[in-house]
C-alpha cells in the first residue's frame, strides 16, 4: 500500500522509471540514477534527468523509496508493489498506442517546405536513424556487461523500431520524389504497398 501522501494519485512514467532504476540497480544514490538517465540513448529519459532529485524526493515522501542515510536509497516493499502493479498486466491501451515519434510529427507538415528541403529532411533523418540504430545495437552488449538481460531485450525493441522508421522514410521518400497524381486513389496504393 502506498503512502497516504499520494492521495490515490497515480505515479507518472518518470516516477515509475526512477523507482525501477532504484530497484534494478540496488541501493544507489539519486545522483547515479540521474547520471544513468542523462546517459540514456532515449531522448525521453535524457531530457528528464535533471528532475531525478525532485522525483526521488517525492518517492521518498510517498514511502516508495527509503534513504539509507549515506545518500543511497532503496525501494521499499510499497515501492516494489507499485512497480509490480505498473509492469504487470493488464497493459493499458494508452501505453500500447503511445509513440512519440517527432520525425513522424514533422512529416505531417512537410508540405510547408520546398521539394528539395523535403528530400533533405528525409535523407538527414535516415542518416541520423542509421547512427542511432548502431548505438542501440551496441547497447545490447552494454546490457550484457552489466548483467541486465531484460534491458538487452528492451533494447531490441529500439533496434527494430529504428529499422522500421528507416523503412518508412525510404518508402515515403519514393512517394515524395514521385507524388501520386491528384485525384488518384492514393489511399489504396499506399495500403497495397504496405501489404505487398
Amino acid at each position: 500500500m502506498c503512502s497516504p501522501a499520494m492521495n490515490d494519485r497515480k505515479l507518472s512514467t518518470l516516477e515509475h522509471t526512477v523507482l525501477g532504476l532504484a530497484w534494478l540497480r540496488g541501493p544507489r544514490t539519486i545522483y547515479s540514477i540521474m547520471k544513468e538517465l542523462s546517459l540514456s540513448a532515449s531522448s525521453f529519459h535524457k531530457s528528464r534527468a535533471g528532475t531525478a532529485y525532485s522525483v526521488a524526493n517525492r518517492l521518498l515522501k510517498f514511502g516508495l523509496l527509503e534513504s539509507l542515510g549515506d545518500e543511497r536509497v532503496v525501494v521499499t516493499e510499497a515501492g516494489r508493489n507499485a512497480l509490480r502493479e505498473w509492469v504487470a498486466p493488464p497493459v493499458p491501451m494508452t501505453d500500447v498506442a503511445h509513440s512519440a515519434d517527432l520525425l513522424r510529427l514533422r512529416f505531417f507538415f512537410l508540405g510547408v517546405v520546398d521539394p528539395a528541403e523535403r528530400l533533405a529532411f528525409i535523407d538527414e533523418a535516415i542518416a541520423g536513424l542509421q547512427v542511432f540504430e548502431r548505438q542501440c545495437v551496441n547497447l545490447i552488449a552494454d546490457n550484457q556487461n552489466i548483467g541486465d538481460y531484460f534491458g538487452a531485450l528492451a533494447t531490441v525493441s529500439s533496434v527494430i523500431e529504428t529499422r522500421g522508421r528507416i523503412a518508412w522514410l525510404r518508402l515515403a521518400r519514393g512517394w515524395v520524389v514521385e507524388p501520386m497524381p491528384a485525384g488518384s486513389d492514393w489511399c489504396q496504393r499506399i495500403v497495397a504497398a504496405l501489404d505487398g
